[in-house]
């Protein structure tokens, strides 16, 4: 099952609305983090049921930051985001969604490599690391492993990107680099403010030490 939500946090931070806007049509900003929370939500349920829901909306609210603005990084990021939900809500047509996760994730990318500090390519990553490879899915742990990289070289300080790359160097065989990249990972985790991301940061990097 690919943890969306982990892949992406932190999501776009959006300002409250002021006092009688709450009918003002919703921006780019607003609905790309309307998905983002969509994605810690689905990451958390265990109700399948649930889960067709809150990929049916962020689905819905993908479309609608598309029709605001085709061509914005967010728009086309958050898509691949709702894309992903919706493979794990349906997983019969998991393999069509994944790849058209990665597409959407791939212009993302082209239209601005650092959005969400580095996240088309290091979602990205995290797919062709965790999706099962051909004939079932769009697997590709040396692809996914190449996009940590990308992901690592824009934004080196993310913790998350560390992550990336450490679960994709374990995937293709490489238990030291693995292990320096969650070094790294869980470092710089450690010098950045208290806040939920960080202790999730430093939780995750911690446990594949351990192991």
């Amino acid at each position: 099952m690919l943890m969306l939500g982990a892949c992406t946090l932190p999501g776009p931070k959006v300002a409250p609305l002021p006092p009688g806007s709450a009918s003002s049509p919703p921006s780019v900003e607003d609905l790309a983090a309307a998905i983002a929370a969509d994605a810690q939500l689905s990451d958390t349920e265990r109700d399948s049921r649930i889960r067709e829901q809150i990929a049916a909306h962020a689905g819905a609210d993908a479309q609608e930051c598309l029709q605001l603005a085709p061509q914005a990084a967010a728009c086309l990021y958050y898509q691949g985001v709702a894309l992903g939900l919706e493979a794990r809500a349906h997983p019969l047509r998991a393999n069509e969604l994944l790849k058209n996760m990665l597409d959407s994730l791939s212009a993302a990318e082209a239209a601005d490599p650092a959005y969400d500090k580095a996240g088309p390519e290091r979602v990205k990553a995290m797919v062709l690391v965790r999706a099962p490879g051909w004939p079932l899915g769009p697997g590709d742990p040396d692809a996914g492993l190449a996009a940590a990289r990308r992901a690592v070289q824009l934004q080196p300080q993310h913790p998350p990107n560390q992550l990336a790359l450490a679960e994709a160097l374990s995937k293709t065989g490489d238990a030291s680099g693995a292990r320096e990249a969650y070094s790294r990972a869980r470092d710089l985790a450690k010098a950045l403010p208290p806040s939920a991301d960080r202790e999730d940061w430093l939780k995750q990097a911690k446990q594949a030490l351990r192991h």
